[in-house]
């Protein structure tokens, strides 16, 4: 029983723990392309669950266009957020502290809109897209349906983005901006195309996640906030903001941490351990433990 309840601990929390990763990945795309932390960028996860519901209510059940919908409009959110927000705040000399305080406002905005429209109730995420109480019997071993879809869509995902990086050309030109903006641009890369690609990468991947993430919170605007949020940040920092591989594996690492908390602790500590394992270690090695390689290396 205990070798039983540790494996699907593990499984568990590695499942949770991309998601996280996927988030952070958000981070760290905007991060190596324009220097900035986009706070508005969280907001993805709750947008694209909430379009994704809006739209399967309005199609008669049609979830797949739903989903295709909630991510295809996720995306575009990523443009709306370069033009509208950050192309103002640069063109009139604004810095980071700016970007992060605007961004932080669309994020508390959108909380708003939503409890607005959808007057802040916890809406069911529909089981025929995605039912936690669904089993995969492996002999004695239990694993949630949701758990391995996520881990099957977040391995597609890592694969992509590996394809994407360094065998595409606009992949390759991501890398060059990443590496140095001002030395891509001498070399005749287009610098805007790259920022576009950046801020709709940005978003889609939170976005993926918080499609992912909704079985277990619902159609809820714990998706747009809180501890989901942070985390995704907090993976993004485990990896020194520059390691895309590393911010998965520091969302991943949170999620053992947690899961591992609720097991052999309690509920209550998860996000207590969690968060203080993440200071230490942002005392002990701020520039991040899994910072392993920049996005411009091979």
């Amino acid at each position: 029983m205990g070798i039983l309840s540790f494996l699907q601990t593990t499984i568990g929390g590695i499942a949770n723990g991309a998601t996280y990763g996927l988030i952070g990945l958000g981070v760290v795309f905007l991060w190596q392309s324009v220097n900035r932390v986009n706070f508005a960028n969280i907001s993805s996860c709750m947008l694209s669950v909430y379009i994704f519901y809006a739209l399967s209510n309005r199609g008669a059940g049609n979830f797949a266009f739903a989903i295709v919908g909630g991510i295809v409009l996720t995306s575009l959110y990523g443009l709306v957020l370069r033009f509208l927000i950050y192309e103002p705040i640069t063109r009139r000399g604004g810095g980071g502290m700016e970007f992060v305080i605007a961004t932080l406002m669309v994020s508390v905005f959108w909380l708003s809109v939503m409890s607005a429209i959808f007057t802040g109730i916890v809406w069911p995420f529909p089981r025929e897209v995605g039912d936690p109480a669904a089993l995969v019997h492996l002999g004695p071993l239990r694993i949630s349906v949701v758990h391995v879809r996520i881990l099957a869509i977040v391995a597609f995902l890592i694969v992509f983005l590996h394809f994407f990086l360094r065998k595409t050309f606009i992949g390759k030109m991501l890398r060059a901006t990443a590496q140095n903006r001002e030395a891509a641009q001498l070399m005749g890369i287009n610098i805007n195309l790259t920022t576009s690609v950046s801020f709709v990468l940005s978003t889609t991947m939170v976005g993926i996640a918080g499609l992912l993430l909704a079985p277990f919170y619902f159609v809820s605007l714990e998706l747009g906030g809180g501890s989901i949020g942070l985390k995704g940040f907090a993976a993004a920092v485990m990896a020194g903001l520059s390691d895309p591989y590393g911010a998965i594996l520091g969302g991943i690492a949170l999620g053992l941490i947690e899961n591992f908390t609720v097991l052999y602790i309690s509920s209550a500590f998860r996000d207590v351990v969690s968060f203080f394992i993440l200071i230490a270690v942002m005392i002990w090695k701020p520039r991040g433990i899994f910072n392993w390689t920049k996005v411009g290396e091979e």
